[in-house]
């Protein structure tokens, strides 16, 4: 069985950007994901959304993101492999040297040292609590983003009051003829400058408290029944697309099994390491957790120079010497 120096569980922005510096740092390495395609939940569920906190960008959208860091990562071809979700993490020993079984439902990956970026773990979005929502469940009533040109001049109504339905409300109201955000109480828990944006916005209507109540139509949506609750009548809209942005239910799934320090949905790591509390397994991006942990792509980007320079020395001691930039050697463009 080949032996890789590091397999990297994630193929989000960290995980991505962590096989780009397994390279530079002249390691082997094996990038799994869970999801049929690379970029993780950036890429599946905020394709349209600007990204403000990476070095270099006034804002890029997270698909933009997602496709520049694959194209940087696969520049120096490491072994990619999606629609796997890793089950365990077996520690086996071969003439004195710790190695690791990456186990998948389909296959085995053997590696000297293993880093963990799943992000907030598998995404489990929250259902729309409406009559009539799971009939028309991918076609017309959405919980991830299609894409955006779906919306074209379409009747579109937005469910929620938190950052996702902000969010998808500003990413699919270009497109929209009229979009429509409700929430079931009068306040948004959105950031501000999102809501500052969408009471901006001429084709958008905000109404608030409002509940959905049902889904309505014969072979696609046609209409929505909601309710007032301030005044507790039921109104009908017509509607072509419905869309639940009430969040994700985060779970690290298997990952809790594999004998890591696990707090919540986080990993505990060593913030000088981000080595775990096994050996040659480390953790990075916003699974990790330290005191004074900040959950921004940035943060991830950072921890991955550490925790791939910790591996280089973990796989080969002699080579303990701290890199920089300037030292990283690339494949010439």
């Amino acid at each position: 069985m080949e032996v890789k120096d590091v397999v990297i569980i994630g193929a989000g922005p960290v995980g991505l950007f962590g096989a780009t510096m397994a390279s530079l740092h002249g390691l082997s390495a094996t990038v799994i994901e869970s999801l049929p395609e690379l970029g993780g939940q950036l890429y599946a569920l905020y394709p349209e959304k600007p990204i403000y906190d990476v070095a270099g960008f006034h804002g890029i959208t997270g698909k933009d993101l997602a496709l520049r860091l694959i194209d940087q990562a696969q520049h120096f071809s490491p072994t990619f492999v999606v629609g796997q979700a890793v089950e365990s993490i077996r520690p086996v020993e071969i003439e004195d040297e710790l190695l690791y079984d990456v186990v998948t439902a389909t296959a085995t990956h053997r590696s000297r040292a293993v880093l963990v970026t799943v992000g907030i773990g598998a995404f489990i979005p929250r259902k729309l609590p409406a009559e009539g929502a799971d009939h028309f469940e991918g076609n017309g009533v959405y919980y991830l983003m299609p894409p955006l040109d779906h919306f074209h001049d379409r009747k579109v109504l937005v469910v929620g009051g938190g950052d996702t339905a902000l969010d998808w409300t500003l990413a699919i109201a270009p497109k929209a003829r009229r979009l429509t955000l409700i929430h079931r109480r009068v306040q948004f828990r959105g950031q501000e400058a999102s809501i500052q944006q969408i009471e901006e916005t001429p084709n958008i209507d905000v109404k608030a408290p409002y509940a959905l109540l049902r889904v309505e139509g014969e072979s696609q949506v046609e209409r929505v029944v909601v309710k007032n609750i301030g005044s507790g009548e039921e109104e009908v809209w017509p509607m072509d697309d419905v869309v639940g942005g009430l969040g994700f239910l985060p779970s690290l799934g298997p990952a809790k099994t594999w004998g890591l320090h696990i707090e919540g949905n986080t990993i505990i790591v060593d913030p000088h390491s981000m080595a775990t509390t096994l050996p040659g397994i480390y953790a990075c991006g916003d699974v990790a957790q330290y005191p004074g942990k900040v959950k921004l792509i940035a943060t991830g980007f950072g921890e991955i120079g550490i925790a791939i320079a910790q591996i280089r020395t973990y796989i080969d001691p002699s080579k303990h010497g701290l890199p920089h930039s300037t030292n990283l050697k690339g494949v010439p463009l």
